[in-house]
């Protein structure tokens, strides 16, 4: 329906620097010229877009920075990520709509590169020539391409984790599975009581793919970063070993009955959230389900009288090593400035604060994981000691982290997302299915 963005977005950035030429040039970033009309014209809006924060969450950082200056003003945009996704896309071919937005790392960055500020001049001034050893490397090393700098993490997280509800399984006398024979026997336990064991959003490619990553990771470590970096073939043992297991649970019991149909975000994790299923993939991201301020809210939202105890789990152990497997990520959201943004530097001004000791005490407020250094998780919300102790020891998991969650190529990350789709549905087989990853692969330039 629409042309390639690539292609729109070169014209319009085309024609920008045209302009640009005419006036003189883009000022160095915090320089007077830059900050000249924001002066003249009083107080600066900028628009910040993002799937994350909720616009609550987003308050309190708003109103946060608002009370540490009076020369900015920040309007926050929130969409499911679905939505914002497809509705960015437009925004920037548009123009400066956007001054701030959220991406992800691996292909929205490759992908969006071409419409964001390099922030390496920006950070260099801000902190100095030695201005990455502030960051955390799970999340800083994902985003830089070369000596540019399309986005800077804000906060990191990591998948892979079996998030299950405790209330419900030490109720029916049952533990999270630490096996892949243990995951179909709770599962079938579970099904006899009544209970839904686990709920897949698998509408959503992103949950499906988190699925086949650790599934990857279990069956041929590192083989599926391998792989996109064309150092592998999508076609190799461990892969489509992880794709016939992901089929298998789809007969065995372990995925939902019409888990194709339903997206996670909000339907099946409203699901969980009200205790109508035991389990879910998730990561790091979802510890705030273990804060009574959260838990008060899901009370209010679905009507429950019980503040369910949520833990994470190690994924179980598929492969029979022993071992369980390991987590997955990089920064949860990286924040990108609008290159053709007509308020760069105010962008930034907000952009340095969120980055800021202040601003990142907040993320460990909420339990996200901080993207700088130096900044502890405050875990006095947490409802239970049993889930401070699990967050600690997911501060070790981190460090024992196998690679990144996001794919690098869209075109791989498209193909594998129908693929799986394809296999689950025995629309095509495992082999089949990863063939036609290959073939995606195979036509993309490195």
């Amino acid at each position: 329906m629409f042309k390639s963005i690539g292609v729109v977005a070169a014209l319009t950035l085309a024609a920008s620097a045209l302009l640009s030429g005419c006036g003189g040039g883009p000022a160095e970033p915090g320089t007077a010229a830059d900050k000249s009309s924001a002066k003249n014209a009083g107080p600066v809006t900028i628009n910040w877009w993002s799937w994350n924060p909720d616009e609550n969450k987003a308050k309190t950082y708003v109103d946060a920075f608002n009370a540490s200056q009076s020369d900015i003003k920040v309007n926050y945009k929130r969409y499911e990520f679905t939505d914002y996704v497809k509705t960015l896309k437009l925004a920037m071919i548009s123009g400066d709509e956007v001054d701030l937005f959220g991406l992800q790392a691996g292909g929205m960055i490759k992908e969006y590169a071409e419409f964001t500020e390099d922030l390496t001049p920006y950070a260099k001034k801000e902190w100095g020539e030695n201005w990455k050893n502030r960051f955390f490397d799970l999340g800083l090393k994902q985003l830089i391409s070369g000596d540019k700098t399309p986005a800077l993490p804000w906060f990191v997280s990591a998948a892979g984790y079996l998030f299950y509800n405790n209330t419900i399984m030490e109720k029916e006398g049952l533990k999270p599975p630490s096996t892949y024979a243990e995951w179909i026997e709770v599962s079938k336990a579970l099904q006899t009581r009544g209970v839904t064991p686990y709920i897949q959003g698998g509408k959503d490619a992103w949950q499906n793919l988190d699925m086949f990553i650790a599934l990857a990771n279990e069956f041929d470590p590192g083989k599926i970063y391998a792989a996109e970096e064309g150092k592998a073939k999508w076609t190799e043992a461990g892969l489509v070993k992880a794709a016939t297991v992901w089929k298998e649970m789809f007969e065995n019991g372990i995925m939902q009955k019409g888990a194709l149909g339903i997206g996670f975000y909000p339907d099946a994790y409203d699901k969980f959230n009200k205790g109508e299923a035991a389990m879910t993939l998730l990561g790091t991201w979802n510890d705030n389900r273990m804060t009574k301020t959260i838990l008060q809210t899901h009370r209010q939202k679905y009507g429950v009288t019980v503040d369910y105890e949520f833990i994470a789990a190690p994924f179980p152990d598929m492969n029979g090593d022993g071992k369980p497997g390991r987590l997955f990520g990089g920064p949860d959201v990286a924040l990108a400035i609008n290159k053709n943004s007509k308020k760069k530097d105010a962008a930034w001004k907000f952009m340095q604060w969120l980055e800021s000791a202040d601003g990142q005490k907040i993320n460990a407020k909420y339990l996200m994981i901080p993207a700088i250094k130096g900044v502890d998780i405050e875990d006095s919300d947490v409802l239970t000691d049993r889930q401070k102790d699990n967050i600690k020891q997911q501060m070790k998991d981190l460090e024992n982290s196998i690679g990144r969650r996001e794919l690098i190529y869209p075109e791989i990350k498209t193909a594998l997302g129908d693929a799986l789709q394809m296999i689950a549905t025995g629309k095509t087989s495992p082999e089949e299915g990863m063939k036609t990853v290959q073939a995606a692969a195979d036509k993309v330039s490195r």
